[in-house]
């Protein structure tokens, strides 16, 4: 049952009651979890926090949505190892195009499930998450939202309209090992508006998942690609 008074947002307590039940074997790959309608009786809050729950457990990979079907318990997507210690500014410069960087917001938030699984964050724990706007000769081509591990927390105090790789060098963090996922997404209304594109457009979507050199993560990246912009960075 979740607890109204806790620190804790609602939707998350219903992401760790799931995600137990999961990991304890009630729901199995495969399965399907209650309905909406369900979930919203049985822990007597609204469909709002119920959609959130569900979407939390989604965007990390532990449950797939099927239109008109329900939602189902789902394995891992694939990824592969990205050595790929090049930033975007100088992936640009090698392009011989123009990087900049637009700061949308840098804030202290709870983790996602997804945040806690990969650095090792509590649920009650905030860490740093920025929110940038990556731009290519003037051109808005990828927004980036990343969440940093604690040891990372300097980065709220420093200008990131430049490049992070030269900014975590300059402190001594040498990148190491990346792990990264890809797959088509379709822009909100938000992502739209920020990359001037159509709602619905479809979109690439890079999910890195970083670690240092002694293989300690230290950020996880989402970056969300106008597909007719790319062809430069791969």
């Amino acid at each position: 049952m979740v607890k109204s008074a806790s620190a804790v947002p609602l939707y998350k307590q219903i992401v760790r009651d799931l995600m137990d039940q999961i990991e304890t074997g009630e729901f199995k790959e495969g399965d399907k979890l209650p309905t909406e309608a369900e979930l919203m009786e049985r822990f007597d809050v609204s469909r709002i926090t119920v959609r959130a729950a569900i979407k939390e457990l989604e965007d990390a990979d532990i449950v797939e949505r099927t239109r008109g079907k329900g939602t189902f318990v789902t394995m891992k997507r694939d990824s592969y190892a990205a050595d790929d210690r090049e930033s975007f500014t100088h992936s640009c410069t090698l392009s011989d195009k123009k990087p900049s960087t637009k700061v949308l917001e840098t804030s202290w938030v709870y983790p996602s499930l997804k945040d806690m699984r990969f650095l090792g964050v509590r649920e009650d724990e905030n860490i740093l998450q920025t929110r940038r706007l990556r731009l290519v000769d003037g051109v808005p081509t990828v927004l980036e939202t990343n969440s940093y591990a604690p040891s990372l927390a300097f980065l709220d105090h420093e200008d990131l309209s430049g490049s992070l790789f030269e900014i975590l060098e300059r402190h001594g963090i040498t990148l190491g090992s990346n792990e990264r996922t890809l797959q088509v997404c379709f822009a909100n209304a938000y992502e739209a508006d920020c990359l001037n594109v159509e709602e619905g457009a479809a979109l690439l979507l890079f999910i890195d998942k970083r670690c240092d050199i002694t293989g300690d993560p230290i950020f996880l990246s989402r970056q969300v690609y106008c597909t007719e912009k790319l062809k430069f960075y791969l």
